[in-house]
């Protein structure tokens, strides 16, 4: 019995002992749980809100203006005027598109005056009704990215926005140039790089470009497509990595994927600016330049492919491509597209150009509706280039149309050549009544029928 006694009280010291060892294992791995825990909700990027730019009534260009302003041009002959007038009615651009005011005159206004008129007018407004609406105080901002291709001023756009708004002095700043249309992306990319060192921070990007300084008035028709093109507009993003903005964001970042063609020399000259043998400047847009982006697209979508599309998806594509691999009859045909209506609910492409919309429908075989946003945002408001796709999101916001949990992917293309993809999911209920944005007051007209030629 006594044994017995000696035992158990042994085995009852070595569980008390075990029992205390244990409590500050359990205590030391729920910190380090916690630890891991708190560092990580800091790698989520939040998209507070953004607001896109819509000049007033006055500055809107349709296109018996644009036309006219044409013809009246000493610049232009006969033969870039008829191509000028062929290429706008066919391009899908709308009469209701905006212009800056330097435009409509004659002869153009493209002072460095008129430039900057235009920076201000866009920037300006953006910027101040973000913060207004959000009741933020300019200093609440730590970081400030800005994204212009073709106006590089000194001192830079952002600094033009830390002097208007009174931003503090330890203020991170960056202004990107000569990125392209795809440079909204870009700009979010370093946001999301700089919230992985900065925690617990704020930042505001500005994406646009300037029309005012940039027409061509020559007579070479690869750069006179850019007129055709070409509108006034721009956007204000909020990001951040406070937790505390996580109830009060629209979406949440989940993947951004970038290819950059720049080595192959076709890439690389498919969107150039230069001079052309009279002088005059202007951007050249190649006859290449749909097989190249067709490529950059590709390469993009089979990084992205692995991080949203299904395993059945993946699996398929990869059958696919070792059958025409292995069997010869089956090189003949097109390997099989994956379909990325199971990885996304919404698409918002880059709106370029009628053509290139529809043939990035065609190539990842999505219905009209899937591109609805895009045409609609380009019939309306033209290539507003790096801010297209964020007038892509706030139709679909005034639509109704996004609800909580659904995922859109923005594809952007730009010069170099890049395609950069942006992944965003919605993190919150948005009651249309509260999404009042750039579309909210004529978005009952939408969506409409494009003629394949817009009569002036």
């Amino acid at each position: 019995m006594a044994i017995f006694n000696v035992l158990e009280i042994s085995n009852l010291i070595e569980i008390l002992i075990l029992i205390y060892h244990s409590k500050y294992l359990l205590l030391i791995a729920l910190t380090a749980i916690a630890i891991y825990f708190w560092f990580r909700s800091f790698n989520h990027v939040y998209l507070v809100d953004f607001i896109c730019y819509r000049a007033p009534n006055t500055h809107r260009a349709s296109i018996s203006t644009f036309i006219e302003h044409a013809e009246l041009m000493e610049n232009f002959n006969i033969k870039s005027v008829e191509f000028l007038t062929k290429i706008t009615e066919r391009s899908g651009v709308g009469n209701e598109c905006y212009a800056p005011s330097s435009m409509p005159t004659l002869p153009t206004d493209l002072s460095l005056n008129s430039t900057m008129a235009e920076l201000k007018m866009v920037i300006f407004s953006t910027v101040s009704n973000l913060l207004s609406k959000h009741e933020l105080n300019p200093r609440s901002i730590d970081i400030l990215i800005t994204n212009c291709s073709l106006v590089c001023p000194v001192p830079s756009i952002a600094t033009m926005i830390i002097n208007k708004f009174g931003f503090r002095s330890n203020v991170m700043s960056f202004n990107l140039s000569g990125m392209g249309c795809s440079a909204g992306v870009l700009s979010v990319s370093l946001a999301k790089d700089l919230l992985r060192v900065h925690k617990n921070s704020t930042v505001l990007v500005l994406s646009m470009e300037s029309v005012s300084s940039n027409l061509y008035q020559g007579n070479v028709k690869s750069m006179l497509l850019a007129n055709c093109l070409f509108r006034m507009g721009g956007v204000a993003i909020l990001l951040s990595n406070r937790r505390s903005y996580k109830h009060k964001s629209k979406y949440e970042l989940q993947h951004l994927t970038r290819t950059h063609l720049g080595a192959k020399d076709t890439a690389y000259k498919c969107v150039f600016q230069e001079a052309d043998e009279e002088g005059c400047i202007g951007v050249s847009l190649s006859r290449s330049i749909l097989q190249v982006a067709s490529e950059a697209m590709k390469t993009n979508m089979s990084t992205l492919a692995a991080l949203v599309l299904p395993y059945s998806e993946i699996i398929q594509y990869g059958l696919s491509l070792t059958w025409k691999k292995f069997w010869p009859p089956a090189r003949k045909r097109s390997p099989y597209i994956p379909d990325f209506r199971k990885a996304f609910e919404h698409f918002c492409v880059h709106a370029g150009g009628k053509a290139v919309i529809d043939a990035i429908r065609e190539s990842l075989n999505l219905r009209d509706r899937d591109v609805e946003a895009s045409k609609m945002t380009l019939y309306r408001f033209g290539n507003t280039s790096s801010s297209s796709i964020w007038y892509s999101l706030s139709y679909l916001e005034a639509q109704g149309r996004v609800q909580k949990g659904d995922r859109i992917w923005q594809l952007a293309f730009g010069s170099g050549f890049k395609c950069n993809s942006a992944v965003w999911k919605s993190i919150s209920k948005m009651k249309l009544e509260n999404c009042s944005n750039v579309w909210s007051e004529f978005i009952h007209q939408y969506p409409v029928e494009v003629p394949d030629v817009i009569h002036h």
